[in-house]
């Protein structure tokens, strides 16, 4: 399976994006918490977006050893708390990873990468991630992009982003074993065609991160999508967590890819 991968990594660079991060302020920050209708489907980044990846021409449809195309990247619409914060646009914001990926769930997890498996999270054929929020007691949401390599090309790319998913999934579940004191409810089904779960985790100066955790996989690809806010004394998050029913996220991230990226399936 290495091998096979090592074929289809070779044939991209580097991720080139465009932009820096940039947040935009809620402009109604007493909203009731709780979930809301589904959103109109969509399928790309959101209404406006022409930021593709640098050196694009923001019509690729796969990435082309210039990065991850900017309709890959999930429209805003479809992120937990946009109603009331209204997020820039993703791709716009999307920066290059290097080296091992670093998803939020094991980050805030503590949680090391699988011995004997660490190749899956440092290979692979472009990584990216852009962040939109204000940070601190308000919700900052994340989207972090793997992508391994065309399925179409090996069967093998497709199985690597399956391995990483069961792997960032498991990592969460467990964050209790690494993170003392963290809390973890799993909200997808084992059948779900998505991962998705809420976590609250203690941190090192006191306060607590409340995490919204989302995985997809699809087009040789891995999506994460978090959303999280960190308060201290015991404090809720500003503004109340108002979100579409978690299937209605998954689809979201799902159909971006599914879009922009060969093998989707």
């Amino acid at each position: 399976m290495r091998s096979s991968t090592r074929l289809v990594t070779a044939t991209a660079a580097a991720l080139l994006c465009v932009g820096a991060l940039s947040a935009c302020g809620p402009d109604n920050s007493g909203q009731d918490g709780g979930k809301t209708a589904a959103p109109a489907p969509t399928g790309t980044t959101a209404t406006g977006t022409t930021a593709p990846s640098a050196g694009s021409t923001g019509s690729t449809s796969k990435p082309d050893g210039k990065g991850i195309p900017a309709k890959a990247w999930m429209d805003t619409k479809n992120i937990p708390m946009d109603e009331t914060y209204h997020y820039a646009p993703l791709a716009a914001n999307a920066k290059p990873v290097t080296g091992a990926v670093g998803f939020k769930g094991m980050e805030l997890c503590h949680s090391p990468l699988p011995k004997g498996e660490e190749y899956l999270f440092t290979e692979g054929t472009a990584k990216a991630k852009a962040s939109v929020g204000f940070g601190g007691d308000r919700w900052t949401a994340q989207q972090t992009l793997f992508f391994w390599g065309d399925p179409t090309h090996s069967s093998g790319n497709g199985q690597s982003v399956g391995v990483i998913k069961d792997r960032l999934a498991t990592a969460v579940k467990d964050c209790a074993k690494t993170a003392p004191g963290a809390t973890v409810k799993v909200n997808s089904a084992d059948d779900a065609p998505y991962f998705a779960a809420t976590l609250t985790v203690p941190q090192a100066d006191g306060s607590t991160a409340t995490l919204h955790e989302y995985v997809v996989n699809a087009g040789g690809t891995v999506s994460e999508l978090s959303v999280w806010a960190t308060t201290k004394g015991g404090a809720q998050p500003k503004d109340a967590w108002k979100a579409p029913d978690d299937k209605y996220v998954g689809t979201g991230m799902t159909s971006a890819l599914c879009e922009a990226l060969p093998g989707c399936y």
